[in-house]
Formats: C-alpha cells, sequence, structure tokens
C-alpha cells in the first residue's frame, strides 16, 4: 500500500470522529461518500447552535456531545497553549439515556463517591439481576440503604426490603473504591436532569471511536487532572499528590467549591480547530436533523 495514501485516509479519519487506523473500513466508506452539500449544512447548523450561546466564560470547562471530548478553558490570552482536552463517554442515543443540552455549575467535588443507583436503573436492571443471580448485591459492592444520606442505615436484601426498593421507599448504592461504577471522583453540578461528570473504573470505552455508551452522565478519562483544574485556587493543598491521597482515603471526601466551575453540555457535528482543520461527528442523537426541519418550517411560515 501507499504509506502516503494510507496516511491521508487516516488524517481523514481523525477528522471525522473516526479511528485513525488508515484502513477503508465501513464507517470511514461512508464518511468519503457524505456529500460537500452536507458538510456545508452541518456547519451551518453547528453555528445556529453556537449563536445560541452566551460568551464563554475564562475558566469554564466545555464537552461537545457528539465528538466525545471535554474542553477545560483557560484565560482568552492563554486558550491554545492552556486547554486541557481529553476523550469522555456521555449517554446512548436512546430518548431516556441521551446526554442533555445544558448549562450548570460544578459546585462540589466528591472524592470516593458512593454510586447512588437511580431508581430507573434500579427497578430496571439492578432488581432482576439480584433475582437471578444469588449474591449479586455483595459481589457488587452493593447494599440496600433507608434514606438518601451517606449515613443512611444499610438494609438486608430480604424478599420485603427488595419488594420496598421497587417501590422506592428504599435506595440501592455501590460502596466507594476502585471498582465503583463512577470511579474515584465526581464532579456534582446541580440541574434538571440529574446528571453530572465523573470517573469509571471501565476504561475500555475510551478505545472506542465512538464513545455513547453512558445512562446519561459523562464518564471523563482523566478525572485526577480534571479535578486539579476545578480545585486550582481551591483552599488547602491541591497537588497531584494531594488528589491522589483523596482518592484513597478512607471514606468519601467532599469538596464544596468557593468559586463553582461553569459547565456547558454542547452538541456540535462541526468544529474548527486552531490550526485551520474543519473536524465532522456523526449526528447521534439526530439533532441536527431535527434543527434542520424546524428551519425548514420556520422559513415557510415566514
Amino acid at each position: 500500500l501507499d504509506a502516503a495514501l494510507v496516511a491521508g485516509l487516516a488524517r481523514f479519519q481523525l477528522r471525522h470522529g473516526l479511528e485513525g487506523d488508515g484502513v477503508l473500513g465501513r464507517g470511514t466508506l461512508a464518511a468519503l461518500n457524505v456529500p460537500l452539500a452536507q458538510r456545508v449544512r452541518q456547519i451551518e447548523l453547528t453555528l445556529e447552535r453556537w449563536r445560541w450561546l452566551p460568551p464563554f466564560q475564562a475558566r469554564q470547562v466545555i464537552v461537545n456531545i457528539p465528538q466525545f471530548r471535554l474542553f477545560a478553558l483557560e484565560a482568552a490570552e492563554d486558550r491554545v497553549a492552556g486547554t486541557l482536552q481529553m476523550p469522555v463517554i456521555t449517554g446512548r442515543a436512546f430518548k431516556e439515556t441521551r446526554t442533555p443540552v445544558l448549562a450548570a455549575d460544578i459546585e462540589v467535588v466528591v472524592f470516593r463517591p458512593y454510586w447512588d443507583v437511580p431508581r430507573s436503573i434500579a427497578v430496571k436492571e439492578i432488581v432482576p439481576l439480584i433475582h437471578r443471580k444469588p449474591g449479586y448485591l455483595e459481589r457488587n459492592a452493593m447494599e440496600l440503604v433507608d434514606g438518601q444520606g451517606d449515613d443512611s442505615p444499610v438494609v438486608a436484601a430480604t424478599p420485603e426490603n427488595l419488594a420496598a426498593l421497587e417501590r422506592g421507599t428504599l435506595r440501592v448504592r455501590q460502596r466507594p473504591g476502585e471498582d465503583n461504577t463512577l470511579g474515584l471522583i465526581k464532579f456534582v453540578m446541580p440541574n434538571g436532569y440529574g446528571v453530572y461528570l465523573h470517573g469509571t473504573s471501565g476504561k475500555r470505552g475510551f478505545l472506542l471511536s465512538r464513545r455513547d455508551l453512558s445512562h446519561g452522565c459523562i464518564r471523563v478519562s482523566d478525572p485526577a487532572e480534571l479535578a486539579s483544574y476545578v480545585l486550582r485556587g481551591e483552599e488547602g493543598d491541591w497537588s497531584p499528590a494531594a488528589i491522589e491521597a483523596a482518592t484513597r482515603g478512607p471514606e468519601p471526601r467532599r469538596v464544596k467549591l468557593a468559586r463553582p466551575v461553569h459547565v456547558m453540555l454542547l452538541y456540535g457535528t462541526a468544529l474548527a480547530t486552531e490550526d485551520g482543520r474543519i473536524l465532522f461527528f456523526d449526528d447521534i442523537y439526530g439533532l441536527d436533523r431535527r434543527l434542520a426541519e424546524l428551519l425548514r418550517r420556520a422559513a415557510v411560515t415566514s
């Protein structure tokens, strides 16, 4: 094979959210066959969304959902050199599990968090597994609790208590640790959708080019690095060694931020880079199609 052709194909793949392996697979062929007019329309639709946004703040976290990437921005004068970037995993492309487009503030960083299993997941997924697999809770470091706080009493997984779990009067959580679904760090950003940023015990998903795998929350590939960014300037020692020590502590530790960090979860299928490239991504949630239809209707009405 021509080495220059393979390298060129790999560059094309990386610009279109694909694995840059230089192999002409099904996904790459589909991207090569997208008409130029459709790419132009992606740019137009992304610019339309960007037009709705407030000015970016000096320090803020941005997640571009279809790109599966997080950007932690610095002051405008140091934006290129100072931007922290990392891969993320976003919500699956089903209506009930999509990561929402929203703006919120990270107010609390939790080291060694419990995973408080949402009731919908507990009822639909966890309870059937408990019934089918005796010992499921213990093998997965899970427990039933009566109450909403971290200090809520743990109760036995009796048939009566499992029924109470299904009714919503008890809840299930996973104990902190290396195998916790949230990983070792959680970033709490109150919002109407109940989504937040967190680490993960499962790293293999970050090896995929398409990473819509979660129930809606955002899994970050380097939570310690993001914690260093978020905690910069906060009271106390938040060096990398101190952050590492906090993830190894005996109990969950909540750090309330004196300066909350703004977060925007955005949806753009086209993105211009600082070096002049245009990147394109799949319309994984169909939001481009929806926006194009709304704009078409508005034009017809007017």
